[in-house]
């Protein structure tokens, strides 16, 4: 695999690791409560996991 893919593909994973960083709150309840912020973090964990 072409080096450039592979910094384009662990550049695009650390983005979503931020991401869900950034929009994982606290508390469970929290998030458990707010379906954008669900949805947030379930795409981004989607992405994360390479297939």
């Amino acid at each position: 695999m072409d080096r450039e893919v592979i910094e384009q593909k662990l550049e695009s994973l650390r983005r979503c690791l931020i991401r869900i960083g950034e929009k994982c709150p606290e508390a469970p309840d929290v998030l458990a409560k707010n379906p954008d912020v669900q949805d947030i973090v379930a795409l981004n964990l989607t992405r994360r996991i390479p297939s």
